[in-house]
């Protein structure tokens, strides 16, 4: 097997880690009522507490990397 070596600046590297939280941040508002049993199985409104609870740590995490620009797409820019 081949090594291969790769270099990314940080403006990069921001883009795919805020790329993969977004993902994961529409993933779980999908989730959220759709009685999909992400966390906790077989109880809708606790399943919903926890899906919410990481839903907002997702918020507080992108409006630290995410810009402006960023943010605004997601509905999530300070007013």
């Amino acid at each position: 097997m081949s090594k291969i070596t790769v270099e990314l600046d940080w403006e990069t590297v921001d883009s795919v880690v805020v790329s993969q939280l977004r993902d994961t941040w529409q993933s779980l508002k999908a989730d959220l009522g759709a009685n999909n049993h992400v966390f906790a199985w077989g109880d809708q409104e606790q399943d919903d507490e926890l899906i919410q609870k990481h839903i907002d740590a997702l918020e507080l995490i992108l409006k630290w990397y995410a810009t402006p620009v960023q943010l605004e797409d997601m509905g999530l820019a300070d007013d």
